[in-house]
């Protein structure tokens, strides 16, 4: 059975549509763009990149949509595109664009692609085989977790988020100068996932002493923004940093 998931990761489901679809002009040319197959067409009716669900690689440009284009559209997916209704079945979603049943996958106001919350098997077998790759490049005492959700790296640290399982998150970081397999200079367990508004926007909190660690991503906006790390004690923010990578 196929899967939904949310660009990047699982857990931001989206939860409020019902305005109407302003652009079914450009929905309807997106459609049978789908429909015809047109592979060229499609790829510069990308806004890149497309991200996909960690450890997967983003979608950076129209070379690689062309290489992975069958890891994206599967037949099931081409036939729920092809066989929707622009006006019944893809509705607003505000700033963050239009999206077909209720956010499997999200156009831009002008019928660009800009997310796709499903997973084919060929990308969910490439995730797995990932995943084992990822378990590798870790410290040994960090390999115990229900799933990966994110890495990046900072001007200063290399972060990374795990899923522990019942809603809990495990924060870790090392100094940037530092290899992942090495002991990590700091773990902080029993971390919150926060759903902002019904794009999939979110950010994981987690509390060390009297230090918040907040990771901020940007799922579904008007810019394609990388994740934030923000540090704060109390109401003063000690710190706020842009994943570089």
């Amino acid at each position: 059975m196929k899967r939904l998931l949310l660009a990047v990761l699982l857990y931001a489901s989206v939860s409020t549509f019902g305005q109407d679809n302003p652009n079914p002009k450009a929905v309807s040319a997106f459609i049978t763009l789908v429909k015809q197959q047109d592979k060229q067409a499609l790829a510069d009716k990308v806004i890149y990149p497309l991200r996909r669900q960690y450890p997967l690689p983003a979608v950076n440009n129209k070379q690689e949509f062309l290489a992975r284009y069958n890891e994206l559209f599967d037949d099931s997916l081409i036939y729920v595109i092809a066989h929707s209704d622009p006006a019944k079945d893809w509705a607003s979603g505000g700033w963050r664009g239009i999206s077909l049943n209720r956010g499997q996958v999200w156009l831009d106001d002008n019928g660009k692609l800009i997310g796709i919350n499903y997973q084919t098997k060929i990308e969910a077998a490439k995730r797995a085989t990932l995943i084992e790759v990822d378990k590798n490049q870790i410290n040994p005492s960090l390999r115990d977790y229900k799933q990966p959700v994110l890495a990046f790296q900072t001007e200063k640290f290399k972060v990374r988020i795990d899923d522990m399982g019942s809603n809990n998150f495990r924060y870790t970081s090392w100094p940037v100068n530092v290899k992942t397999i090495d002991q990590p200079e700091m773990v902080i367990q029993d971390g919150k996932f926060i759903r902002e508004g019904s794009g999939g926007n979110h950010y994981f909190s987690f509390e060390n002493g009297a230090y918040t660690y907040k990771v901020e991503i940007t799922v579904i906006g008007k810019e394609k923004l990388p994740p934030t790390l923000t540090i704060s004690k109390g109401d003063e923010t000690i710190m706020t940093q842009k994943a570089k990578k």
